[in-house]
């Protein structure tokens, strides 16, 4: 597993749908047009492993939602997604800012020693007037 990266962009101020990213880039660009995005990874929860929401900024993001999509293939052991809906609070809007939000990828029972780690870097874009 690496990093994720994830754009959400202003060119259509009237979609109101989140974009989805998954894990394989790094930077995370928020605008207050579009202040949820979400993060798509893949897991096996058949193997124990689980993501989990290890450090965020309380003060500017907040998790709105989280839940397990099947794959596609009904296939026993086959991986799926993980969906992990994110908004960014007002504030964080006020001047542009920068924080992380940091996960793992471990079996619950084997603690953080045993896991994958994926630090996102997310940055907000002050008010345009």
């Amino acid at each position: 597993m690496g990093s994720a990266t994830i754009f959400a962009s202003n060119n259509n101020k009237t979609d109101q749908k989140n974009t989805v990213y998954t894990e394989d880039k790094q930077n995370i660009t928020v605008d207050r047009a579009h202040p949820e995005f979400t993060i798509k990874l893949k897991s096996n929860p058949t193997t124990g492993y689980a993501w989990f929401l290890r450090e965020y900024d309380a003060n500017l993001i907040s998790p709105v939602k989280h839940s397990f999509q099947k794959p596609e293939q009904n296939l026993m052991g086959a991986p799926g997604y993980e969906i992990w809906t994110f908004r960014v609070k007002p504030q964080g809007f006020l001047v542009p800012q920068q924080t992380t939000i940091r996960m793992i990828y471990a079996r619950p029972w084997q603690g953080a020693d045993s896991s994958t780690q994926l630090v996102f870097r997310v940055t907000t874009q002050g008010k345009t007037e």
